[in-house]
């Protein structure tokens, strides 16, 4: 059982290091470092990564190691309709199920998203933007969209850090959420939804005209 939590512990680490951007979308990791920066052997985290490369986190290529996992343009054009359809219809859900706490914990994290940006804590801002649109798919009611949403999540944390993490992204997010947030507040689910549509998808935003392409070997 201890080793089973060491892996656990190992693995989380790990996949927080790539979520966070320790290692940078398509760059190689090093076991060597890994294991100098964590205090661990081979074995977790051979075990840890090859548990990220299931959730498609990173990538191992033969003859050459692992990388975190790079996104082609027609890659993040399919993950960010996935994560749209997902998220829309979820929230619809939620609207109908949980209305009331959906209004008061999207309050909540938008004063939260605004004193992280106020005190130029880029990280937490970007973290807080993942817990916002959490709350919109958690309260839905419906574990197969939530399930949808998690297998996601992660590789949708890692791209909006990469792509997300400078103050014009952030100013201009934080509009966007605050619309979203007073749709949800006005009781406009037709609103929330077209206004998600113009933060997500490309035609509108930020993630596609932020992209540079990460060469993938």
């Amino acid at each position: 059982m201890e080793n089973n939590l060491q892996k656990d512990i190992i693995y989380s680490r790990i996949k927080q290091m790539i979520i966070d951007g320790q290692f940078g979308m398509g760059k190689k990791i090093s076991e060597r470092i890994l294991e100098q920066t964590l205090g661990a052997n081979k074995a977790p985290i051979r075990d840890a990564l090859k548990r990220l490369q299931a959730e498609g986190l990173v990538v191992r290529k033969a003859k050459s190691g692992t990388y975190v996992f790079a996104l082609s343009k027609k890659e993040l054009l399919d993950l960010l309709n996935f994560r749209f359809v997902i998220e829309s219809q979820s929230v619809i859900l939620s609207f109908a199920n949980n209305q009331d706490k959906l209004i008061d914990e999207v309050e909540k994290i938008i004063l939260k998203m605004r004193l992280a940006l106020a005190l130029n804590q880029g990280v937490e801002y970007l973290h807080l933007d993942s817990v916002f649109h959490e709350s919109l798919v958690n309260l839905c009611n419906n574990s197969y969209f939530i399930t949808s949403f998690e297998r996601i999540a992660a590789i949708m944390d890692t791209a909006r850090n990469f792509l997300g993490n400078n103050l014009e992204h952030m100013q201009k997010s934080i509009i966007e959420h605050q619309n979203i947030a007073d749709a949800i507040k006005e009781k406009n689910i037709g609103k929330v939804v077209e206004l998600l549509r113009e933060h997500i998808l490309p035609d509108f935003g930020a993630y596609w005209q932020n992209f540079n392409l990460v060469d993938k070997e």
